[in-house]
């Protein structure tokens, strides 16, 4: 009696543990990277989604001190955007932590003195459809899912520094996605998440001396991997998602070419 009892519970805890994330879960439908520094992260980053984990290598993204710099400081920032789809019905995510891996080459005072990470969730829903009227509306919506501007290291402190590094940033408030209809993959529906990486690497105090490399000599600079946690939601509670609100976002009308736009776009924010 005793036996079935343990092997009911295990199956028990197996179940829980099977429904833990959903079947399936969202697609990576494109990827774009804008305004960075040190980095190239639409063009050489490698990047896996699955259920319990976001994981992206960065092949070039990479900063530098040296005593001959007239700066004392350099930021090596990635901004990039994904667009989802194939969306689970009656779930929503967000991001328990993320994990930097990378490594850095430090001397004379320099320091790799902080990370920062922070992910937003943008949801632009078409306003008037059924039938698609001109000008076409949409409005959108947006949370941060994590937001840390700085988790301090100091790596390179305490004197010369040439090793590989492990540093783990827990996301203390842990924000959700709006909550998914399964119905998102259409025209009417576009999500997707910004993500902002950065590491700050000085020579502050050591500027005659201090000299230092941020990324690896060779495989991916800098990893992120961050942990995806999943909740059941009721999706009908959505229209009322987001720490910000945008009605009217953006407005698209057609205009016929003998209307005399005088070079004006016929997309207009």
């Amino acid at each position: 009696m005793k036996a079935a009892s343990v092997l009911l519970s295990l199956a028990a805890a197996g179940l829980a543990l099977a429904q833990s994330a959903p079947t399936p879960i969202p697609t990576i439908l494109g990827i774009r990277g804008a305004n960075s520094g040190g980095c190239f992260s639409a063009t050489s980053m490698n990047l896996a989604f699955s259920a319990n984990n976001l994981k992206l290598d960065f092949a070039d993204m990479r900063a530098s001190v040296t005593p001959t710099d007239s700066y004392d400081s350099e930021a090596a920032i990635c901004v990039m955007t994904i667009e989802l789809g194939a969306f689970p019905q009656g779930w929503r995510f967000g991001l328990s932590d993320v994990t930097y891996t990378g490594h850095a080459k430090l001397v004379g005072g320099a320091r790799l003195h902080s990370f920062a990470v922070n992910a937003y969730f943008q949801w632009e829903h078409l306003k008037n459809n059924e039938p698609i009227d001109e000008p076409t509306v949409k409005n959108a919506s947006g949370s941060y899912l994590m937001n840390i501007p700085e988790k301090i290291v100091d790596f390179g402190k305490t004197g010369i520094y040439d090793s590989d590094f492990k540093v783990n940033i827990p996301n203390g408030n842990i924000a959700w996605s709006p909550c998914f209809t399964g119905q998102e993959y259409s025209y009417d529906d576009k999500m997707q998440v910004q993500f902002q990486f950065q590491a700050y690497l000085t020579k502050e105090g050591f500027p005659k001396t201090g000299s230092g490399v941020f990324g690896r000599a060779t495989g991916p600079a800098l990893t992120a991997d961050f942990k995806v946690v999943w909740e059941k939601c009721d999706s009908a509670q959505r229209n009322s998602w987001g720490q910000f609100r945008m009605g009217d976002y953006e407005s698209c009308q057609r205009l016929d070419p003998s209307s005399g736009t005088d070079g004006q776009p016929t997309v207009r924010w």
